[in-house]
């Protein structure tokens, strides 16, 4: 598994991939990096396939630029501008909480760049909470920020995320989330994303009118105990989606493809084949 960095559009990307074969990136969600998805890029180079996954702007690796204006025009820019750069005509986008309105901005706004769609308990179909906006007041965004950052914090967020926290809440996903939101250039950069929410959210940027426009194959994967983003929100994607299918994973939280390995892998396997 290799760790690249390209210059797109002006700014810096970081993303770490292996295999050949069809192109698979990999998005990850809100306070992750493409660090969450190690084990499936491995996994997928195995099968394979050319895996990707993509620190977003503003996360991880990849450039934390202040004033860039965040979005889902932006990311989504990003993504075909990267795709055109490593000379990648199309690929299939799997993609997590967040970046799974990141994926659907790409599919809608590039839909050429598109193969298929796996969304796993994807962002999108939740009004901005009061928080969110908060968020985005410079000093007290960042002074959420750095009380969120405390380790007891970060668990209790994560035991929350998962069904069955015990075996997958460890020290070093603690520390990944951690220092996901620590440091200045991280709480700046998450501040200013969260000022831009009316250009981060798929409804107010008039996207979610457009969801009928994607035609190509697409996957939800839910865990039936989601208490992120509850079943509810998987049956409203479901029926705003016109090409997809849903599927459900028992006894499994907010993130599938860690606390559901084998299920999440049979499904996206069979779902990717006919790449």
């Amino acid at each position: 598994m290799r760790s690249r960095w390209l210059r797109v559009n002006g700014y810096q990307l970081h993303w770490i991939e292996a295999g050949r074969g069809p192109a698979v990136v990999l998005l990850h969600g809100f306070a992750g990096s493409c660090a969450d998805w190690e084990p499936t890029v491995l996994w997928l180079a195995e099968q394979g396939y050319r895996a990707l996954a993509v620190d977003a702007l503003g996360f991880g690796h990849s450039e934390k630029p202040v004033h860039a204006p965040y979005g889902l025009a932006l990311q989504s820019d990003l993504y075909a501008a990267w795709l055109t750069a490593l000379g990648i005509a199309r690929a299939a986008f799997v993609a997590h909480s967040m970046g799974g309105k990141y994926a659907l901005a790409t599919a809608i706004r590039h839909p050429a760049r598109v193969a298929r769609l796996v969304l796993v308990a994807t962002d999108g179909f939740v009004n901005p909470s009061p928080l969110t906006i908060i968020g985005g007041w410079p000093m007290l965004g960042e002074a959420i920020l750095w009380l969120s950052a405390h380790p007891a914090v970060v668990r209790a967020f994560l035991a929350a995320a998962f069904h069955n926290p015990e075996p997958y809440v460890t020290a070093d996903l603690i520390e990944r989330g951690r220092a996901a939101i620590s440091g200045a250039a991280n709480r700046r950069a998450l501040t200013a994303l969260s000022r831009r929410y009316t250009a981060t959210d798929l409804g107010l940027t008039g996207l979610r009118a457009r969801l009928h426009e994607i035609r190509v194959p697409t996957l939800l994967i839910w865990g039936a105990h989601d208490r992120i983003f509850s079943l509810q929100y998987a049956t409203t994607a479901h029926r705003e989606l016109p090409c997809s299918q849903l599927v459900v994973i028992p006894h499994c939280g907010h993130f599938p493809h860690i606390e559901a390995v084998r299920p999440f892998r049979g499904v996206l396997s069979g779902f990717l084949a006919s790449l």
